[in-house]
């Protein structure tokens, strides 16, 4: 081990200290503390009263309108970057309008499968819209 780094003064070991961390830590006979700090005692909490659970509503329970934003905002991005298709195309980076391009039209495969498929439920239980 190379002790360049070491202090010729330290000794390897910490020197003994002469503490006694409980002196004077005790509470007082009468039950209080040894000094007066200026609290008073702590405000007695109420039991809480039992409010009954909300009741939420699905706003969307087929999740079209989930499909139709994620599908708006594919397309939105395509949109703004068809300006920047020059400086995508000079760095290499034309995967981006692509990547949207294509997540539009998986987008808007997803909305029709997903209005099939709310209307084969309405059907099966006899609500034909």
């Amino acid at each position: 081990m190379n002790d360049q780094y070491r202090d010729e003064d330290y000794p390897g070991a910490y020197p003994e200290q002469n503490y006694d961390g409980y002196d004077g830590d005790h509470y007082a006979e009468d039950g209080g503390y040894p000094q007066d700090y200026g609290y008073e005692e702590p405000p007695v909490e109420e039991p809480a009263t039992e409010r009954p659970e909300p009741k939420i509503e699905l706003v969307d329970e087929d999740g079209i309108r989930a499909f139709e934003l994620a599908t708006l905002g594919w397309l939105v991005g395509f949109v703004a970057l068809l300006p920047f298709w020059g400086l995508l195309n000079d760095r290499g980076w034309t995967w981006w309008i692509w990547t949207c391009l294509a997540a539009f039209g998986i987008g808007a495969i997803g909305i029709e499968l997903t209005r099939r498929r709310k209307m084969r439920r309405l059907r099966a239980e006899g609500l034909q819209l």
